[in-house]
């Protein structure tokens, strides 16, 4: 199974994620802002499979944390996901920083769950 970080600051969004990439056997951490996700990747060398990434975070925006992610070398194979409400911010994420993909929000539990598998096979 895969480790996955989720990158969301709406509660009720991350908790729904939460469950059901858990209910799929995945190791799952959640952090609510860029300033966790950050200290996450680099003080504590996380090292995720996937991130989820929404990019209209309180504070920084998610790019932030998608451009780090793209910087470090042994993060180099993470694989990022862009759930956002906001698809043509999204799509300068994929085109300019290299995100692997764009989920529309409300994201629906079969697409999170099916993205999470197609993502761990690769």
């Amino acid at each position: 199974m895969a480790l996955i970080l989720i990158v969301e600051d709406d509660q009720d969004v991350c908790e729904t994620y939460l469950d059901i990439l858990e209910s799929e056997q995945h190791t799952v951490y959640a952090v609510a802002d860029s300033v966790q996700a950050i200290d996450l990747l680099v003080r504590k060398r996380m090292k995720p499979d996937l991130v989820i990434l929404d990019m209209n975070l309180a504070g920084e925006s998610g790019l932030v944390v998608l451009g780090l992610i793209r910087r470090i070398p042994r993060l180099n194979n993470t694989k990022v996901i862009i759930a956002s409400g906001y698809p043509d911010l999204a799509k300068k994420a994929i085109d300019d920083w290299g995100a692997n993909l764009f989920l529309q929000k409300p994201v629906a539990m079969d697409t999170l769950k099916d993205t999470a598998r197609h993502f761990e096979n690769l």
